[in-house]
């Protein structure tokens, strides 16, 4: 493998890392800075197919029935040809339903529905990815996700209550800072 391999591959390993991160923290700025302006996002028809700028939006408009989020990245395979990259990379994605009178408050759309408060939903799957660099650019031209499994369970918030000061995240992107 060549140095130039392994710049590209460390550039849209960020890539990965920034999607989850502008996710979690709910930033908009960040979700729309890793894709081309063209590209789309497949999430399956009757969820989602299309420009990915406008699945950014969708997803802003959606995330508040979620207290909070967790999405992690696990294995990923990366085909480098060029200026195009193919990925397949496993993830875990957890999303802590929000109290409905608190989702609704919050402007959730009313064609949305999500299970009772105190419930979580854990996702597990793979996006499926072509990159491209455009102007020396690494950034996702077209990214399908596809879901291997998922549950749901009752929160489980006992370690929290025995440890009050514990710090908790939170969905903004004033929670992304380093470590002092």
């Amino acid at each position: 493998m060549d140095i130039q391999t392994v710049l590209d591959r460390a550039e849209i390993a960020d890539l990965l890392a920034l999607y989850c991160r502008g996710l979690d923290r709910r930033d908009e700025a960040t979700l729309r800075s890793i894709y081309h302006d063209d590209a789309v996002e497949d999430r399956g028809e009757g969820l989602f197919v299309g420009p990915a700028q406008d699945w950014v939006a969708w997803t802003l408009e959606v995330l508040p029935v979620f207290a909070i989020t967790q999405h992690c990245i696990l294995n990923s395979l990366i085909d480098i040809a060029g200026d195009t990259a193919r990925g397949e990379t496993y993830f875990n994605a957890y999303h802590r339903f929000e109290e409905v009178e608190t989702a609704k408050k919050s402007g959730i759309p009313e064609d949305i529905s999500w299970p009772e408060g105190g419930t979580e939903l854990i996702l597990a799957g793979r996006y499926l990815d072509r990159f491209e660099r455009r102007n020396g650019r690494w950034k996702i031209a077209y990214r399908k996700m596809v879901c291997d499994w998922c549950r749901t369970q009752p929160v489980a918030d006992e370690w929290f209550s025995s440890n009050p000061t514990a710090y908790r995240g939170i969905p903004d992107i004033a929670d992304a800072g380093l470590a002092s």
